[in-house]
């Protein structure tokens, strides 16, 4: 029999690649003008061993090309020279090949297909080349196969030099390819506009103990201060995980929103600091033919280009990309003032000139409200903070800053958004000006747990949140832990949730769903590319009972090296010898002369004990009709094949299996039937027999019922005639009387 590790990936082999045969033929049929020709019911094929072990050991995904028949040798002999294999399907048309290569190396195949009949088409007139008013990437081009392969359009496909493709087809066929690109891109924005999620399930999407955001680590800080019962789990060095029962979702947003709109208070505020830090724009109020090596001429502002003063090179610092000047004036030393001409005009102290620099707040407007913090005789050294929103300005001396926090507290911001004010603040200070400001952030203390898979229940937090409670759900919700993946199909708003399984198995969940061909197959890729490295994906076969392969008997012999498998409403029946695998499909009602046919002509069946076993075996799976059975007093008859019978008890129910050119009553009386019962089912088997042999002879029956009635007849002729004797006068017969 065939081995358990290798039967089950043919048997899944075999049905794709047989249900692939029969949608090519049906679209041939479809698109041919002339008389279609009636399906076959019964398909015959083979692969060889050697075949089926380069197959397997290539992935369990396989594709199906058509090719013309006269290049198939060609083409199979450049594939092997290139290191590939595939393997002929034996099937199709006088004209074309069905094969079947691995996924793997379909672009080897087409390579080698252009080899083989890229020059033939290019040189036929009747070639349509497409160039591609629209080339195409080399992303999109498994799709594009996979359509034109749908459909049976023949292509061969170039690639150009910017990494796109270019196709060429028939011209025959070029409203076929339009269309079948319209749906191409059809598929693609279906397909782009769902998203896919794997995900650890760890817990029911619909019925988590703990909902679980991801937070910053200074919004952490700051819902610790909420007393709420939250768990904090460190994901990395500037993302927190919260954890949080349910119940206190209303709370949690609540302080997260707090939070948020603390920022924005925070962020709307400017901040200059005013202080001996002067800074000149070098464009506007530098003069460059008064400066020399050692020093700059400057024009002090606010004097209407009345005063400048000369500072030297080694006190100042080029910034702002050579933009500005900036540096810092000695409150205590004198400098001097200059005119336009150069000339010395008086001296002024570094507080004076310091006037002229830090001036009021250029930000604030008569409209402005000003609070003032130890700054009313306009201070040289203060923080302004200036709120764009409530159009007000906060103005303080530079002070500490627990000083100016307290001050802060007074115009109603939140704990963070002082924190956050502060800590920019003490960005913006001079090393010398932080020695006044004694800044230190005021940091919460968080206590983290350890919590295995944060990034697992943050993923099913996310899915039940934004899709499980905001989507239509078209499977069940799992409740088991392990692999899964989320569908999110935002065409329609609705989600499908699937164990981590072979592309075989996901493309037909979501056939059922509602998905086309096309579309479940690129989708089902699209979900196996989001799985990820160890990830035990089950056997496509595996996942379908019916789909394993079964013996046909125990203990027949000639039939141990035969298995079958029900396929929906088909059967697919593999015979092994000692270097094939031989395949039969068969359609459901198929005649049982055809399927016995076949089994002696196709698979070598001798025996007809053989023959009639496997033809029982696809009635009792439903493939085929019962056969009509015909009852005597004591026994019911069935004929199974066109030399077999069976023979049932009524009584006990045990049946045999009985030649009908030689009926063994032995066998019928250890049956339990009579040896009456017995010789009569011999008689009436051999009258059928001698009828269907000779139907233009008169049977023994047809003899005597002709006897029979041809002795009514003479009766009735002889009392006719007696009849007609007493009727004659009754001097007739007698002599005269002289």
């Amino acid at each position: 029999m065939i081995g358990d590790d290798a039967c089950t990936t043919l048997v899944e082999l075999l049905k794709k690649m047989m249900d692939i045969i029969g949608s090519i033929e049906k679209d041939r049929q479809q698109k041919s003008a002339v008389k279609s020709v009636k399906t076959p019911k019964i398909k015959i094929g083979k692969l060889s061993k050697k075949d089926f072990d380069k197959l397997q050991q290539s992935g369990r995904e396989f594709k199906y090309i058509t090719v013309p028949a006269e290049k198939h040798k060609e083409l199979e002999e450049t594939v092997k020279k290139m290191g590939g294999s595939f393997f002929d399907a034996q099937l199709g048309d006088d004209k074309n090949h069905v094969i079947a290569v691995p996924a793997s190396q379909l672009d080897l195949l087409n390579m080698a297909l252009k080899h083989v009949v890229a020059k033939d088409l290019i040189d036929d007139p009747s070639v349509d080349l497409k160039d591609g008013n629209d080339l195409i990437s080399e992303e999109d081009m498994p799709l594009v196969r996979n359509m034109l392969n749908k459909y049976d359009i023949p292509v061969i496909s170039f690639k150009t030099a910017d990494n796109k493709y270019m196709n060429v087809v028939p011209k025959e066929y070029e409203g076929q390819y339009a269309e079948a690109m319209k749906e191409v891109g059809e598929v693609k924005a279906q397909i782009d506009n769902i998203d896919v999620v794997r995900f650890d399930q760890t817990a029911p999407l619909n019925n988590l103990d703990k909902l679980a955001d991801t937070v910053k680590i200074e919004e952490a800080e700051e819902l610790a201060n909420y007393g709420l019962d939250i768990e904090f789990v460190k994901i990395d060095s500037e993302n927190t995980a919260i954890l949080y029962k349910p119940e206190i979702a209303d709370d949690v947003k609540k302080a997260r929103e707090e939070y948020a709109q603390s920022l924005k208070d925070s962020e709307d505020y400017v901040i200059d600091v005013m202080d001996n830090v002067i800074t000149l724009d070098i464009e506007k109020l530098m003069i460059p033919e008064l400066c020399d090596d050692k020093s700059i001429f400057m024009k002090v502002p606010n004097t209407k280009g009345q005063d400048y003063i000369s500072l030297d090179r080694d006190e100042i610092e080029i910034i702002n990309n050579g933009k500005t000047v900036r540096a810092e004036l000695d409150f205590s030393r004198s400098y001097t003032v200059y005119d336009a001409e150069g000339a010395a005009k008086r001296e002024d102290t570094g507080l004076s000139l310091a006037k002229y620099f830090n001036t009021k707040s250029l930000r604030a407007n008569e409209k402005t409200q000003v609070f003032k913090y130890g700054t009313d005789g306009e201070e040289l050294r203060r923080i302004d903070l200036y709120s764009r929103k409530k159009n007000e300005l906060i103005s303080t001396k530079l002070d500490t800053a627990d000083n100016i926090r307290i001050a802060l507290k007074e115009h109603h911001l939140s704990p963070r958004a002082i924190e956050k004010l502060l800590s920019d603040i003490n960005e913006k200070l001079t090393e010398k000006q932080k020695e006044i400001f004694k800044y230190s952030a005021e940091k919460t203390e968080i206590v983290y747990a350890d919590v295995p898979n944060i990034g697992e229940y943050l993923a099913q937090t996310q899915l039940s949140r934004n899709v499980v409670t905001a989507a239509e759900c078209r499977t069940e919700i799992p409740k088991g832990t392990g692999a899964k993946c989320c569908v999110h199909d935002k065409n329609n708003n609705t989600y499908a949730i699937f164990p981590v399984s072979s592309v075989g198995f996901i493309k037909a969940q979501l056939a059922d769903l509602g998905y086309a061909e096309n579309a479940a197959r690129e989708l089902a890729e699209k979900i196996a590319r989001a799985y990820r490295p160890g990830d035990n994906i089950p056997h496509e076969t595996k996942q379908l009972e019916t789909e394993e392969l079964k013996k046909i008997s125990e203990n027949n012999a000639e039939l141990a090296n035969v298995g079958y498998c029900k396929s929906g409403d088909k059967a697919i029946i593999v015979k092994e010898d000692s270097e094939n695998y031989h395949y039969m499909q068969i359609e459901k009602d198929t005649p049982f002369t055809d399927i016995e046919k076949a089994l002696r002509e196709d698979f070598g069946i001798v025996d007809d004990i053989s023959a009639a076993i496997a033809v029982k075996k696809l009635q009792s799976e439903g493939i085929i009709a019962e056969p009509k059975i015909k009852e005597t007093k004591e026994a019911e008859i069935g004929q199974i094949t066109s030399r077999i019978m069976e023979v049932r008890n009524k009584e006990s129910g045990e049946s045999v299996l009985v030649n009908i050119n030689a009926v063994d009553t032995e066998k019928l009386i250890a049956l339990g039937l009579t040896e009456k019962a017995a010789n009569d089912i011999k008689k009436s088997v051999g009258k059928s027999i001698e009828e269907a042999a000779h139907p233009e002879k008169q049977t023994l029956g047809g003899l005597v019922r002709y006897a029979e009635i041809a002795g009514e007849k003479l009766k009735e002729a002889g009392k006719a005639a007696l009849e007609k004797v007493k009727t004659i006068p009754g001097n007739i017969g007698k002599g005269d009387e002289r």
